[in-house]
């Protein structure tokens, strides 16, 4: 398994950028393909003459890591202050970008957000993010079987079904839309950047926990799932919830999972499209999942492991440890072994982007050092 969860950049809020994009003259369609890579969807474009790899994120502004920055003639660096998709605050510096070309087309009047050194991002080998400040320009489409990102002003081009179109709430950054869980309403951001199909947050849980037709609870849990820009979270209380009935439009989904995120908002991520295409138009307001199969209701159950695993520096740690998973082990404490094999230095990329341990999902024997009591203890790692 891929060992840590990554989510990246929050929204930045509305004072800190003066977001300006030019865009071409005539009627413009980019197109360019992407690949998925540790669960992010990677595409390949130009900036200042250097090409990079950039992860699709329609839940944060373009960014560059500061490594990148470096390569490229970046100007009107200025600093400021940002919460990233756990709440952690971090600097980045914004700058003006020397033109963009994505697809073939090119942007320009652009900024950016510039992250500091040694940045997560960076670790995981990606140069950036194309955000949410250039996907407003036009309507994006990501259309899955191909594994093509389009951007266009054309809308004739992106063959729109219209039955299942959802009104997007108002939002000047992120695309915000009602989704149906069980006969209840969450409020969601389709954010690319993230992995699940579907994160509720800790508000919409309280709001929602006492209808047990809409969320059914799994299991309960301390410890942490993810890293963003500015770091891995912090260590929080979390659910592990079944939803019988889910919706997206108009189009079904039964026993999909979830666990409660700290973050302001509900969503919904890149898992979305195993399933189908989606469409954002952000100029008239509307919201598309087009189905790959429409006449079925897929079954998304996924099961998760009792205790998840992550890096902490280069050291591998129990991160989330549900109460289900017994035998004294606790969120932070240090994987000394699995399978009897002892565990040396673990680099954080390969964590992020890599099967660095061959985990046997219906019981896979990990020692654990105990910081209570400085014994190495034995656990069982299985999902269910």
């Amino acid at each position: 398994m891929t060992i840590l969860r990554m989510l990246l950049a929050r929204v930045v809020p509305a004072a800190l950028f003066f977001l300006v994009c030019a865009l071409p003259v005539r009627a413009f369609h980019c197109a360019a393909p992407y690949v998925m890579e540790g669960g992010k969807l990677m595409v390949r474009a130009v900036v200042g003459g250097q090409t990079g790899r950039f992860i699709l994120d329609t839940g944060a502004p373009c960014t560059l890591t500061d490594a990148f920055a470096r390569r490229v003639a970046v100007s009107g660096m200025q600093e400021q202050r940002f919460s990233d998709s756990n709440g952690n605050v971090a600097s980045v510096r914004i700058a003006n970008l020397p033109g963009l070309v994505l697809g073939g087309v090119e942007f320009v009047d652009l900024q950016a957000a510039v992250l500091e050194p040694g940045s997560i991002m960076e670790q995981m080998g990606a140069d950036g993010i194309i955000g949410y400040n250039l996907m407003r320009q036009g309507v994006v489409k990501f259309d899955a079987r191909r594994r093509l990102f389009i951007l266009t002003d054309v809308r004739d081009s992106l063959d729109l079904d219209y039955n299942y179109c959802s009104e997007l709430l108002p939002n000047s950054f992120v695309p915000m839309l009602p989704v149906r869980v069980g006969t209840s309403v969450d409020t969601v951001m389709f954010d690319s950047g993230a992995e699940s199909l579907y994160e509720m947050s800790v508000s919409s849980f309280n709001r929602l926990r006492a209808d047990t037709s809409s969320v059914n609870i799994l299991s309960h849990g301390l410890g942490t799932l993810s890293a963003g820009a500015a770091g891995i979270e912090t260590t929080s209380e979390k659910w592990r919830l079944l939803i019988p009935s889910f919706h997206v439009g108009n189009a079904a989904f039964s026993r999909a999972t979830t666990i409660t995120t700290e973050a302001p908002d509900s969503r919904i991520g890149a898992a979305l499209l195993l399933y189908g295409d989606v469409v954002i138009d952000y100029a008239d307001g509307f919201f598309y999942f087009m189905p790959h199969n429409p006449q079925d209701t897929p079954d998304v159950y996924e099961p998760e492991w009792n205790v998840v695993l992550t890096v902490q520096g280069d050291a591998l740690v129990a991160g989330m440890v549900w109460d289900d998973a017994g035998s004294g082990i606790r969120s932070g404490d240090p994987i000394v072994a699995v399978r009897g094999k002892r565990v040396g230095k673990v680099d954080l990329r390969a964590a992020l982007t890599q099967n660095l341990f061959s985990l046997d999902p219906t019981g896979t024997p990990v020692t654990f050092l105990d910081r209570r009591s400085g014994q190495e203890c034995d656990v069982v790692l299985c999902r269910q």
